[in-house]
């Protein structure tokens, strides 16, 4: 008997849910739509700034992994506040960008100076200035299961790199991830345009949501992607109603 009043409670709870407009049902039916997590690494803070209207003009919504906070500028720590302002996650990258495995197994240090130091130091400036980052991302790519699980008390979610020939590991569900590998979009990645557009083929087909690695935007260096593969990209979600994610939003 106690069985059939749960189970008719809970029944009950779907019904008011659905008339009443649950938020929690609505959001589950919104990350279902196949997208993109666009995702720029590092300190390029005055590159992003100048790029910020082409983002606009895509209307993306892009998640920026912060590294070296304690030397940006008031002038930097500004225009992240705008970057921040026009939509975009403001997530974590550490605070000096070491390689994690090196500074634990090659230098010596332990995993809790390394919590302390590189993860919670940084957190406690970010939040001083009003950042709350909720997704993390190794600098270089440099992880382990120990890590991932470590970081998960601070994080939703960490972001590897896909080192791998195999693009559909960057291809992951629009919800519940906690261990993300991005690929990489750079020129440094030598990957081909048509690589990037297949990749976004397979997250369209799989109702899947890609997600991409990037530095800075058209510089010059080989750790920047061109404007013509930005391009590229932004006209084939459009073309192909993909939505833009925030890393945060599907490792909710």
């Amino acid at each position: 008997m106690a069985k059939k009043v749960v189970v008719a409670s809970f029944a009950l709870v779907i019904i008011a849910c659905l008339f009443s407009g649950c938020k929690k049902f609505e959001k589950v039916g919104h990350l279902q739509d196949p997208g993109i997590v666009l995702t720029f690494d590092d300190d390029r803070i005055d590159n992003w700034y100048n790029y910020l209207p082409l983002l606009d003009s895509a209307n993306v919504r892009a998640t920026f992994y912060i590294c070296k906070y304690n030397r940006f500028t008031p002038e930097q720590k500004r225009k992240l506040n705008e970057i921040k302002n026009h939509g975009h996650e403001i997530a974590f990258h550490s605070l000096n960008h070491y390689n994690m495995q090196d500074y634990v197994y090659k230098n010596k240090h332990t995993i809790d100076d390394l919590m302390r130091c590189e993860i919670e130091a940084g957190l406690k400036m970010m939040n001083q200035d009003g950042y709350y980052p909720t997704t993390f991302a190794y600098p270089y790519g440099a992880h382990n299961g120990l890590f991932d699980k470590i970081l998960m008390r601070y994080f939703k979610s960490v972001r590897a790199l896909n080192g791998t020939q195999d693009f559909s590991k960057s291809v992951v569900p629009t919800q519940h991830n906690d261990v993300l590998y991005g690929l990489g979009i750079d020129k440094s990645s030598n990957r081909r345009d048509q690589d990037v557009i297949s990749i976004l083929q397979s997250a369209k087909n799989n109702n899947g949501c890609v997600v991409f690695v990037a530095h800075d935007i058209n510089s010059g260096s080989k750790y920047s992607v061109t404007l013509h593969r930005l391009q590229e990209i932004f006209k084939f979600v459009k073309e192909n109603n993909l939505k833009y994610y925030t890393a945060a939003e599907i490792s909710e």
